[in-house]
């Protein structure tokens, strides 16, 4: 039938703002206290010559950020201590966590398409939010693929590790441009509001799991 969705093989979730909750304004402080200048200067220094974009696109390794960042404050500061408080601001979007965890339950195969640096990653992923390494099988990271959302190539990457056609991949994010470009490269996407409001994007979809 003319129009009829195609079943759903894969489910991307976007991390920041979907799975966990994050604000910028508590790594800017906690960066402050570290590295001993003010919070609107650690805001400067991420964005002043795009460096908190090249780190997520993988353009800087952590060690080249931290050497950029210190020589932009003008301060030496310690390294662990310093991606520490630039990671330290996520929480877990506790509604959300239930659905996840029954899709996984229900077989569904589930990954990761997010923009994201290698500090953040690896703070969010060590323990603290068991549900990224008992649900998710597939993590497409900007700072891995070196390229971030909407651009093409994080897109081209997700599809393929999904291992099956776009119009069978399904993927929610918080962000239109993201959305809008999932479903330009041919995957059904849609923008996150509630958790509601997902469990009904979902169950349109024929995707059937406990909740």
């Amino acid at each position: 039938m003319a129009g009829q969705r195609a079943t759903i093989k894969f489910i991307y979730f976007d991390l920041g703002n979907v799975i966990l909750h994050f604000d910028f304004r508590d790594a800017y402080r906690q960066m402050a206290q570290v590295s001993g200048v003010s919070a609107d200067r650690v805001c400067d220094i991420l964005k002043d010559g795009r460096l908190q974009v090249k780190y997520e696109n993988g353009e800087l390794s952590s060690a080249e950020f931290h050497e950029w960042f210190c020589e932009a404050a003008g301060r030496r500061s310690d390294r662990g201590g310093l991606l520490a408080a630039f990671s330290h601001m996520f929480r877990a979007n506790i509604p959300l966590i239930p659905v996840i965890t029954q899709l996984a339950a229900a077989n569904h195969r589930l990954g990761i398409l997010s923009n994201t640096c290698e500090a953040h990653w690896e703070h969010c992923y060590d323990g603290r939010f068991g549900i990224l390494r008992n649900a998710f099988e597939v993590h497409v990271l900007s700072y891995r693929v070196r390229a971030t959302k909407p651009d093409a190539k994080i897109y081209e990457a997700a599809i393929t590790q999904a291992g099956v056609p776009p119009q069978e991949v399904f993927f929610v994010d918080d962000l239109p441009d993201n959305v809008q470009a999932a479903q330009q490269y041919g995957m059904d996407a849609v923008l996150y509001t509630t958790v509601n409001q997902l469990v009904s994007d979902l169950r349109k979809r024929g995707v059937q799991f406990n909740y």
